[in-house]
């Protein structure tokens, strides 16, 4: 999703380098699916109400991640903003609970 100086120094932090390789991807997998989905909650709550219902009926035909992204970077003129915003906020927050911050 996003690759910044916020998250380089996030998993800095984890120092994953310990961990064998199949858990380190595991963390990042869980990691990228967190800032997926708190970005969608974001982009959700910046819709407007006709966009928010075109929305959840998106969501009722199941569609694959691609679409629900593409879908909201065309109805939120900032979606790029409300990405960094959610990486900044989880790795304050992860930065905070390792004592690094």
């Amino acid at each position: 999703m996003v690759h910044d100086a916020n998250l380089t120094q996030v998993l800095d932090a984890l120092d994953l380098s310990e961990l064998p390789i199949e858990e380190q991807e595991e963390i990042l997998i869980d990691l990228n699916k967190l800032v997926f989905h708190e970005t969608i909650l974001r982009l959700y709550e910046r819709l407007d109400a006709k966009s928010k219902q075109e929305f959840l009926a998106l969501l009722e035909n199941n569609p694959d991640d691609s679409a629900v992204e593409a879908f909201l970077r065309e109805k939120v003129s900032d979606a790029e903003s409300a990405v960094a915003e959610t990486v900044k906020e989880i790795s304050d927050d992860i930065l905070a609970v390792t004592g690094t911050k």
